[in-house]
């Protein structure tokens, strides 16, 4: 596992890792979101807020983690967070959601 508790080198991994694959999949430490490999979504951005990388996804969806490191393994990237929180709106609706994660992997998963 590639190792960085640089948030900074987190996001610039993420950025590559959509640049590369433009869509991804997402496994939040809590399971998938959506069925498995089924919701392929974009990167919008990605940034740094002290400790803590935001990525959004789709225009509106938001994750804020406290990332420790993180594993590009071909066509999937984990990152291993200490916590975080995953903040989405329903697809076709405006109904948002905003879930608390603890401990794990969120997980990008190329198709």
């Amino acid at each position: 596992m590639t190792s960085s508790g640089n948030p900074t080198a987190i996001a610039a991994a993420v950025r590559t890792f959509f640049a590369e694959h433009e869509v991804a999949s997402l496994r939040l430490p809590s399971g998938w979101f959506g069925r498995p490999y089924d919701n392929r979504h974009q990167l919008t951005e990605t940034a740094t807020e002290g400790s803590d990388m935001l990525v959004r996804l789709d225009d509106r969806q938001v994750l804020t983690l406290a990332a420790e490191g993180m594993s590009p393994e071909g066509r999937i990237l984990r990152v291993t967070i200490r916590g975080g929180r995953w903040h989405w709106t329903e697809y076709g609706g405006d109904i948002e959601h905003d879930e608390v994660l603890g401990p794990g992997v969120v997980a990008f998963h190329a198709p």
